[in-house]
């Protein structure tokens, strides 16, 4: 695959196409883009354009979608906050769409296993067609409702994107490793406050509570100033830690 970028546009193309493409930038030769990669080309209107490989962040934003999916900037966050190193064991509840299973797999390495509960099959099929654009060999899907229960045990980390995640309290006590990180993406204050509430004087302790706001800046020769759209208020991710007084 090929990777046709500049600073307001980017799209993945395969190694080679057919015909030349029209974009808002304008016409691509196919010629341009059937040679070889890590190249500057122009349309026929002398706009440039960078011809490069894909890495893993371009391929998430071509990913397929079914439901709403965790973006770059709270997946970044939830990462980051479950401390995640290669050979991690993660669950992911609901998988949805897949997005965050798939970065969190990329980062635990083949050693790693990510376990993507979501209890709607035709998600599970969105899941693992994402799974395989990545080539990733370290996730299971599993078609089930979270809070029936779940077979993995001791993991180092647990993901939930559900409506209701303060009824998996109980479950993911069980499941979590004494330390392990419990993240919880809800979109409105409502489900926060509940599921604060509902967490207390269980072992799942409340580190904090973030929300992530994504601002790019226009730079130019003669301009610099942040672009007058952003992305804004997506969720609100809650940290927790599991600490057992009573285990190892």
């Amino acid at each position: 695959m090929k990777l046709i970028i500049n600073t307001e546009w980017q799209k993945i193309f395969p190694d080679t196409v057919s015909s030349d493409i029209h974009s808002t930038y304008g016409v691509i030769k196919k010629e341009d883009i059937n040679t070889k990669k890590n190249r500057i080309i122009t349309t026929h209107n002398n706009n440039p354009l960078i011809i490069a490989e894909p890495n893993f962040r371009d391929l998430f934003k071509s990913i397929k979608r079914g439901p709403q999916i965790i973006t770059l900037k709270d997946a970044s966050i939830i990462a980051s906050e479950m401390g995640l190193m290669q050979g991690y064991r993660v669950v992911d509840s609901g998988g949805g769409s897949g997005a965050l299973t798939c970065f969190l797999a990329n980062i635990v390495g083949p050693k790693g296993k990510v376990y993507s509960y979501e209890i709607e099959k035709k998600w599970c099929s969105i899941i693992e067609e994402n799974v395989k654009l990545f080539g990733f060999a370290n996730v299971e899907i599993i078609n089930k409702d979270v809070f029936l229960g779940v077979s993995e045990k001791d993991v180092d980390a647990v993901n939930l994107d559900v409506p209701n995640p303060w009824e998996a309290v109980k479950i993911v006590e069980k499941i979590l490793k004494n330390s392990g990180v419990l993240t919880v993406y809800v979109p409105n204050t409502t489900q926060l406050t509940i599921m604060s509430e509902k967490a207390k004087g269980s072992t799942l302790n409340l580190v904090r509570v973030i929300e992530t706001i994504e601002r790019e800046w226009v730079v130019n020769e003669r301009i610099c100033h942040p672009k007058f759209d952003m992305l804004g208020h997506t969720g609100f991710i809650m940290v927790f830690r599991k600490i057992d007084l009573g285990g190892a």
